[in-house]
């Protein structure tokens, strides 16, 4: 299965797991809740749909990577006490509390969320030592004497033999005692969440071109050549930072982040072009509708530039749109925000309460890693405008003047986002008429996070799939739209995931 699925197949044993009856006890006896280990190559995904899945479903996750750890870590420190067996003293070896389950017991008294995945990745790579008390926890939930605690799931991940030369592989014994996911790499899965994350647009055109240099490990003479799907993503990362910073890209850049040479040096050629005509291309007039026309330089390009030219114009979109969706999420916290004070009896006291609340359960969730860089940063803004707003108000009709200011603001550039995508796709079927190029932008427009929400109110976008898309595809991208068209801030507070 691919990642996607797992990430599926992952949040159902969650939710089954955990699944509690009238009176509180588990419906699942722990004595059948297999661990879940998933075995596939490595940078397909397998670490991050866990802290997605704990931030999508509001429980706990504590990740452990096992090559770090010894017995005495893992497993505690042995401890002598005296004990009387048969009426006799005998000296017995307990060990203190592992560090790994201490860890799960914290956590549990810093959020007060007593449900949660225990992560163990490169399961399979521990030493010898420690691998007993590893199977041990596999099989029957504890270290020693201690045991997980109630509503915690046990998961695992790892890479075949085939991938990793320190890694082993599980007896029978072992794998009849857990649920095993073997997950593969997926370009098109892939693809929808690089989309939807927003990386460079230099590594998705090229990768839209050749989709067999998205995922490779080969055995050469000189030793293993291989490219992820972690090494492209942090590539886009790389990239974007460098050109923010305004820092030179060579071609020694691509080989650390992609280690194979005929792939980094095809990369290297591609990005040389997509830098060459990306000067050329003047986003801020397309997007405004003060270009109008086609550019007749583009048309001049091979199919690969023209490519990569949509695929730069997605990229802008992307970031109006992620500008949108992140206001819309403000107002619909402070909406949410002075809601909850309309019936207290001191709603300004109550407001400042609820913000200092507020603001440590953020803190919390930071200091815990769970904490999407985006929100971190609509929190920090709504927290400073609450705390300028609660100094001057006298009432809560001062709140709620604020909240609809928000409201009306956010209208305003909802119709502006609006207009931007029928400019971007104006300027595509201008420039390239009903082709490829124009499929592509439509196709990849209709999957933009926020997009949903926007297209279907667009005549031009109802036009150009009449006459560009295959009339199925087109179905399923209206039917999308309609779906998730509602103009709420709901609608925009997803986080980006598989």
């Amino acid at each position: 299965m691919d990642i996607k699925q797992a990430k599926e197949e992952i949040r159902r044993t969650v939710l089954a797991y955990t699944e509690r009856t009238p009176d509180g006890a588990l419906c699942m006896p722990l004595v059948h809740q297999r661990p879940l280990l998933l075995m596939g190559p490595p940078g397909v995904g397998k670490t991050a749909v866990f802290y997605q899945l704990a931030q999508e479903l509001g429980i706990n996750l504590v990740s452990y990577t096992m090559t770090h750890h010894t017995r005495q870590s893992a497993l505690g420190l042995p401890l002598i006490r005296e004990k009387t067996f048969g009426g006799k003293p005998y000296s017995a070896t307990e060990y203190t509390m592992s560090e790994i389950l201490a860890s799960v017991y914290e956590r549990i008294e810093q959020t007060g969320i007593r449900t949660g995945i225990l992560f163990l990745d490169e399961i399979n790579c521990v030493s010898e030592t420690l691998m007993p008390a590893m199977l041990q926890l596999l099989q029957s939930k504890q270290f020693g004497t201690h045991r997980l605690p109630e509503g915690w799931v046990i998961a695992a991940a790892g890479n075949p033999p085939a991938y990793n030369e320190s890694a082993r592989s599980f007896d029978t014994v072992t794998m009849d005692r857990v649920r095993l996911l073997e997950i593969s790499e997926n370009y098109p899965v892939w693809r929808d969440y690089a989309h939807a994350k927003g990386l460079h647009p230099a590594v998705l055109s090229y990768l839209e071109l050749n989709p067999e240099h998205f995922y490779c490990v080969e055995r050469t003479a000189r030793g293993r050549s291989f490219v992820t799907a972690r090494g492209w993503e942090d590539l886009s990362q790389t990239l974007c930072s460098y050109e923010r910073l305004g820092f030179a890209i060579t071609g020694a850049l691509f080989g650390e982040f992609l280690q194979h040479a005929e792939i980094a040096a095809s990369f290297e050629a591609f990005f040389q072009l997509y830098s060459g005509w990306r000067e050329k291309l003047a986003l801020a007039p397309i997007l405004s509708g003060r270009q109008s026309g086609c550019a007749p330089e583009l048309q001049e390009l091979s199919f690969d530039g023209r490519l990569a030219a949509v695929e730069f114009l997605l990229h802008a979109v992307r970031r109006e749109l992620e500008d949108y969706r992140q206001s819309a999420a403000l107002c619909g916290s402070l909406e949410s925000f002075v809601s909850a004070l309309q019936q207290e009896a001191d709603p300004l006291r109550a407001a400042k309460e609820n913000l200092s609340r507020r603001e440590k359960a953020v803190q919390l969730r930071q200091e815990l890693g769970v904490l999407p860089p985006g929100e971190q940063a609509r929190e920090r803004h709504l927290a400073a405008r609450l705390h300028a707003l609660l100094d001057d108000a006298d009432d809560l009709a001062a709140l709620r003047q604020e909240a609809e200011r928000c409201r009306q603001a956010l209208l305003q550039q909802e119709s502006s986002c609006s207009a931007q995508l029928d400019n971007a796709m104006g300027f595509v079927y201008d420039t390239f008429g009903a082709g490829h190029e124009l499929l592509i932008f439509l196709t990849q427009l209709g999957h933009l996070p926020g997009a949903q929400a926007l297209l279907p109110g667009s005549a031009r976008y109802r036009t150009l799939c009449r006459q560009t898309l295959p009339e199925e595809l087109a179905k399923d991208l209206k039917s999308k739209a309609a779906a998730d068209g509602v103009s709420s801030a709901a609608a925009f507070c997803g986080v980006t995931s598989f």
